[in-house]
């Protein structure tokens, strides 16, 4: 995601490293908290866009809130090179399935609790 010429990296990218932060706090703090949370501190710490931050400095507030390492060794895995990422896995796990009239949820399925977590209007 680092100091990619294309844009794409950089959207896509992004987006993959939140969603799979999101499932890993989840899964790491038995679905009490989420990116969310890890956000929510990082902009009480720094007032957002206010002034510049290094990114480490950023991801260890956002670890600290949730009492993970996942937001820092998460970007240490996707910061300067392209890593697959199995999203087929990674619905089923959540229980999101593409059937020919759109998609099934599975309520059975390993982190569907996770993806409810997720999806959930606050």
């Amino acid at each position: 995601m680092d100091e990619t010429p294309t844009w794409g990296r950089t959207y896509w990218g992004g987006a993959l490293y939140c969603l799979q932060a999101d499932v890993a706090i989840r899964e790491q703090t038995a679905n009490r908290i989420g990116l969310q949370t890890a956000l929510r501190a990082i902009l009480k710490e720094t007032g957002g866009y206010i002034a510049e931050r290094d990114i480490d400095d950023v991801l260890r507030i956002g670890d600290a809130a949730t009492g993970t390492h996942v937001l820092t060794n998460l970007y240490g895995q996707m910061k300067d090179k392209s890593v697959p990422v199995n999203l087929d896995a990674l619905w089923k796990e959540l229980g999101v399935e593409q059937t020919p009239d759109g998609v099934r949820l599975d309520d059975n399925a390993p982190f569907a609790n996770i993806r409810k977590a997720i999806t959930q209007r606050r």
